[in-house]
């Protein structure tokens, strides 16, 4: 039971977070209801990987 629940609240979660960081919601909601919070690292380097695409258009990033 408390898994099952568990699920829910991370499938809401994702499609909030997906939501507000202009992802693909359904794909993020399905993903936090089949694994659970184990999606987190993953969903972090998504969208990483997605602001530096937009970001790599209009800015040089240089590394100190």
């Amino acid at each position: 039971m408390l898994l099952v629940i568990l699920s829910l609240v991370c499938a809401v979660f994702f499609y909030c977070q997906a939501f507000s960081c202009g992802m693909g919601r359904k794909r993020w909601a399905t993903a936090g209801l089949l694994f659970g919070p184990f999606i987190w690292p993953m969903f972090c380097i998504e969208r990483r990987m997605q602001l530096r695409k937009q970001r790599a258009r209009h800015h040089v990033v240089f590394g100190a």
